[in-house]
């Protein structure tokens, strides 16, 4: 090879490097396919390497600003795979970290660790926001295929003298092809069970038992229906 091959060779591999160096990341984030599984953004800025997503969604969830880097290991395991955090720029926001996966027809959140805010997806439920420690959830098409950790759920305001300021717990599984949240807070008297389809679709049923006099009745304002010993009520939705 002589030195003016090896010099246009040179030349090639430096300008093929310093495009994967200042790709920007808006052109990962379009051509992942995130957007066919409900992920959405209004602004995606900087680079594959350093780059800022801008009101992250997952469906009708809102993440906000997150800076976002796209994973060499995930390339070479064939998968769009950006680790995400907390944008450092964007003040009073509460941690949240995760990495989001796309391969084919499979999507998965890992290792998801922080506060993602509800707002108004379960009401009349006063729910404030999930809380998430060391979850991974995955689908493959339509269908659950993975899901494991912890979460809990935050409830902002007593339900008519029931304090709940602890919220509900429980562990991510799988089951039929759906994702399953079974949640249940510290007296045992409150559950909820969160079950969501790979279509988007949610279904929340919520039961509270040992309830004072009176508050039976209060709760049927909010949609709660006596069953047994416990009042109850369903939220169907879709993100």
């Amino acid at each position: 090879m002589n030195r003016r091959v090896k010099r246009a060779v040179l030349i090639a591999v430096v300008l093929i490097v310093a495009l994967l160096v200042l790709l920007p990341m808006r052109i990962v984030f379009d051509m992942s396919g995130l957007g066919g599984r409900g992920v959405s953004a209004r602004a995606v800025e900087g680079s594959v390497w350093s780059g800022t997503i801008r009101d992250l969604r997952l469906g009708r969830l809102t993440l906000g600003d997150l800076d976002a880097s796209l994973s060499p290991a995930g390339l070479l395991r064939g998968e769009t795979l950006l680790a995400m955090t907390r944008a450092a720029d964007v003040p009073g926001q509460p941690p949240l970290a995760f990495e989001l996966a796309k391969s084919g027809s499979s999507i998965a959140m890992r290792n998801a660790s922080g506060d993602i805010a509800t707002a108004d997806l379960f009401a009349p439920l006063p729910l404030r926001s999930v809380t998430l420690d060391g979850a991974n959830i995955a689908f493959v098409g339509a269908r659950c295929s993975a899901a494991s950790g912890a979460v809990r759920v935050n409830i902002e305001q007593s339900l008519f003298g029931i304090s709940l300021q602890r919220g509900l717990s429980g562990t991510l599984r799988c089951d039929g092809g759906d994702l399953l949240i079974p949640l249940r807070g510290q007296s045992g008297l409150e559950q909820m069970d969160i079950r969501i389809t790979g279509a988007g679709r949610y279904t929340a049923d919520f039961k509270l038992g040992g309830l004072a006099g009176g508050a039976g009745a209060a709760l049927s304002v909010l949609g709660f229906r006596q069953q047994g010993d416990a009042m109850a009520i369903r939220i169907n939705g879709r993100f």
